[in-house]
């Protein structure tokens, strides 16, 4: 959600609300492991909810950069699916086109609970095509760097592709639908080598 100001920026108001699957004896990366469980099967909840801010200043052209605070709510069901809990950080991004092409990146480092540490690094880059409509494919995850975890266990890497379309509706609303998926090519041990992703983004007037 954009929200202009008469100070020669607007303030993006972004939330993440991540239902999380995780294979129970896994946790997420972050998670200390007297919360990764014991047993088989598979754990379903919401995870930790993230919500981040972006002073972007207003510029010419087609590229757009931001940068501004984030913080993390504990409001996991499982613990299985625990994020960083109560928590706060720091973020910025950048986006911009060419053609076909759309483009950008948000980074970011963030404290939490029971150590919590990390740096992320998520590069957007996707194909824009007039199938189905208006579709794209590209690159969407985050790479995480892990600052309390072992040298051999600290980096998370996925490589994959993501797919997906969005809808423009009446009023200016729009809605992003698209899934993913993801192979681990570098990650910590114990956790799941594949990722399946699917995202619905909400874009407000």
């Amino acid at each position: 959600y954009s929200i202009p100001t008469k100070h020669g920026f607007n303030v993006i108001a972004r939330g993440i609300i991540p239902i999380v699957g995780m294979p129970t004896g896994s946790g997420p990366v972050g998670l200390p492991d007297q919360y990764s469980g014991g047993t088989s099967g598979l754990a379903w909840g919401l995870s930790d909810i993230m919500a981040q801010a972006f002073f972007v200043p207003d510029t010419k052209g087609s590229l757009k950069f931001g940068f501004g605070p984030q913080v993390s709510l504990r409001t996991r069901t499982d613990e299985a699916v625990g994020g960083p809990g109560w928590g706060g950080g720091v973020g910025a991004c950048v986006f911009g086109f060419a053609g076909p092409v759309s483009y950008g990146g948000i980074a970011s480092q963030h404290w939490g609970q029971d150590n919590y540490t990390r740096t992320s690094l998520q590069p957007i880059v996707f194909y824009n095509t007039d199938l189905f409509g208006g579709s794209y494919i590209g690159y969407n995850n985050s790479i995480v760097y892990d600052w309390e975890a072992s040298n051999d266990d600290a980096w998370l890497v996925p490589a994959g592709l993501t797919v997906g379309k969005t809808f423009i509706l009446e009023g200016g609303f729009m809605i992003d639908v698209n899934a993913g998926a993801y192979y681990l090519a570098v990650g910590p041990g114990g956790q799941p080598d594949l990722q399946f992703k699917f995202g619905i983004s909400v874009f407000l007037p």
